[in-house]
């Protein structure tokens, strides 16, 4: 509903998820309403897909991580199916069930489907990303050494294929905050921590009438290597800092800016300077050529 809202209010804006968790969908609904999504905003989604990871979502719509997985590729089967067929099917999976044969109508505007992204961080996630031409999402929270093994995981899973090496797609989610100057930005370090933490919270299960516990967690990264992961500071930091994750495989960005409740004159500023001042910036920023095959052979990129 979102999506719609944003995208009947504008014309040339991409609308994209990040990420619709397959697992609690029941498939058939979630490929119509996707594909009649698709036709209102006149072919501009883009479906960002994932497994999920936090428990207490899992357990609000009566499964769980352990079967999670099984259910995603089982869902996204249906979904491609349900977007690409003209004939009925029918599917008989470990968790989706569809005995009697279906036709889902209508059909993305988009051909044979809106663009796919796959929200993960393992090395199966690059696998996958490869045989189904999904662009991966990771987060830039598993630092530049992690973001460059995921690139490799990518190279690595591309040329197992016999598909070309060059040219890869990697996406960054980044909480990212900018502001006039280093120190402003900085000020809003307590958010970012807060949504961790929350996210941490989830995970333990730990919420009590719709309130998590965000307390400070073990292995929290230290001040210093944290505020490394973020994308926080003035106009020049950050796009320094996405310069930084672009040499080591990084072509698209997902900014998170709305989090941990930070207020609203701070969110739409930084969205403005990040529209104004760096995305102009980094518009000719793309990784090195000869990284793929640097990172073909370097086992010490491995996930």
């Amino acid at each position: 509903m979102q999506a719609l809202y944003i995208g009947q209010r504008t014309k040339r804006l991409r609308i994209g998820t990040a990420a619709v968790i397959l697992p609690v969908w029941q498939p058939l609904r979630l490929a119509e309403e996707i594909a009649v999504l698709d036709n209102l905003i006149d072919g501009r989604f883009m479906c960002g897909v994932g497994r999920g990871y936090q428990a207490y979502e899992m357990a609000g719509f009566g499964g769980n991580l352990g079967e999670s997985r099984q259910k995603f590729h089982e869902t996204l089967e249906v979904l491609l199916k349900a977007w690409t067929h003209e004939e009925s099917f029918v599917y008989d999976g470990e968790y989706v069930k569809i005995p009697t044969p279906v036709t889902v109508f209508p059909k993305p505007l988009q051909k044979p489907h809106p663009p796919l992204w796959l929200a993960g961080t393992s090395a199966e996630s690059m696998q996958l990303a490869a045989r189904m031409d999904m662009l991966p999402l990771s987060s830039s929270m598993m630092g530049l050494a992690g973001v460059r093994a995921q690139f490799g995981a990518l190279v690595r899973a591309h040329a197992d294929l016999g598909k070309p090496i060059h040219n890869l797609r990697l996406g960054l989610q980044c909480v990212t905050h900018v502001a006039p100057t280093d120190e402003e930005a900085y000020a809003a370090l307590p958010y970012a921590r807060w949504q961790h933490r929350a996210q941490r919270g989830l995970n333990r299960l730990d919420v009590t009438n719709g309130r998590v516990d965000a307390r400070p967690y073990e292995g929290e990264l230290e001040e210093a290597i944290y505020l490394d992961r973020l994308f926080f500071g003035s106009p020049a930091t950050v796009i320094e800092k996405f310069k930084r994750v672009a040499s080591v495989g990084a072509t698209h960005v997902s900014n998170w800016m709305m989090f941990g409740g930070i207020e609203h004159d701070k969110l739409m500023r930084s969205i403005r300077l990040m529209g104004e001042e760096v995305i102009p910036a980094l518009r000719d920023v793309h990784p090195p050529a000869d990284l793929p095959a640097k990172l073909l052979h370097d086992t010490a990129t491995t996930l």
